[in-house]
């Protein structure tokens, strides 16, 4: 059996798949010693991994000194690699295989120059880039999609709690709206996406703001839930919407903001060919869709958009067993 494990801040996701990739059992617990107490012994764990940095390009099994890498760039993801590597040590207990999938991996094929932030070189050199992040959905729709995304310009939306959109072009990566972590792009359910930066030097100067203060900011109290002043949630905001302005000027500004940045993601393929939608939000709210679809129709967007359900531990179970040799 192949378990895959999928950590959020508070909660683990996790999916349990026989050598032929069927799935046998899917649930939330919120620990790893509840999971590992409930369940019979699995013969190897495939991980989702937020961050691989520059040099994890591709699923790796992992070792003590793959471990120790990936503790090196806790400062990159410091809100998740902690909890997942917490994880992975624990499962080492167990003496089994364990295989990091990341999801920054998908977007290492995007061209060097879509890469990189107007920056200094230095920072660059120090692994300051756009790494893009929902790599492994993205992964899977392009395998659902199969002979269909051959020659196609695709742009793929994520949305969910977190939300993410890449074009595709002939299968390769060509941009990505998150950027150095998963708190950049476009607007999520906690998250602000994009920020001009001088509102960050703002609040540190005037508001004396540290770190610690930022990233719970920019990560846990904006996006739908800050402009709302309400919830992140999607249902309950469009619950609420008509009764209430707070609610609907966010569900506005969501949909309006993923709309610049599917102009602007058409932009970097010179056209489309399909828009799918994923995740969540994506795969469930007709409304939001159609919301964010308003105003594209010199696309021909109406015979574009595709909804395609993501499955991003079927993915994790598939590399796994493609490099252990199962």
């Amino acid at each position: 059996m192949i378990l895959t494990l999928n950590v959020g801040s508070s909660s683990l996701k996790y999916a349990l798949y026989d050598e032929n990739l069927k799935s046998l059992e899917a649930g939330e617990v919120d620990s790893i010693d509840t999971l590992l107490q409930k369940m019979e012994k699995p013969y190897v764990v495939g991980h989702r991994i937020v961050h691989g940095g520059s040099e994890f390009i591709k699923p790796t099994r992992i070792t003590d000194t793959v471990l120790k890498k990936l503790e090196m760039l806790i400062p990159f993801s410091p809100l998740h690699l902690p909890r997942e590597l917490e994880i992975v040590k624990k499962v080492q207990e167990l003496e089994l295989p364990q295989v990091a999938c990341f999801d920054t991996s998908f977007h290492r094929a995007m061209p060097t120059m879509h890469q990189h932030f107007p920056l200094p070189a230095f920072l660059w050199k120090e692994g300051v880039k756009r790494y893009g992040f929902h790599g492994l959905s993205y992964e899977y729709i392009l395998h659902h999609l199969g002979e269909k995304a051959e020659e196609k310009k695709i742009i793929v939306a994520h949305l969910g709690s977190g939300c993410s959109m890449t074009s595709i072009d002939n299968k390769k990566p060509i941009d990505t709206t998150m950027g150095f972590t998963p708190a950049g792009g476009i607007m999520m359910a906690t998250r602000s996406g994009d920020l001009d930066p001088g509102v960050l030097s703002y609040l540190m100067r005037e508001k004396g703001y540290g770190p610690t203060q930022i990233d719970a900011l920019v990560n846990e109290q904006s996006g739908l839930l800050g402009v709302s002043e309400k919830t992140g949630d999607m249902k309950e905001l469009l619950k609420d919407a008509k009764s209430d302005r707070s609610s609907a000027l966010s569900i506005h500004l969501f949909c309006y903001l993923a709309r610049k940045s599917i102009g602007s993601l058409t932009a970097s393929l010179g056209g489309l060919d399909h828009l799918i939608f994923t995740g969540g939000i994506g795969e469930k709210s007709k409304e939001i869709r159609e919301e964010i679809c308003k105003g594209l129709d010199y696309l021909d967007i109406k015979n574009k958009v595709e909804v395609i359900p993501t499955n991003e531990n079927w993915m994790i179970a598939l590399h796994t067993k493609n490099l252990l040799g199962l």
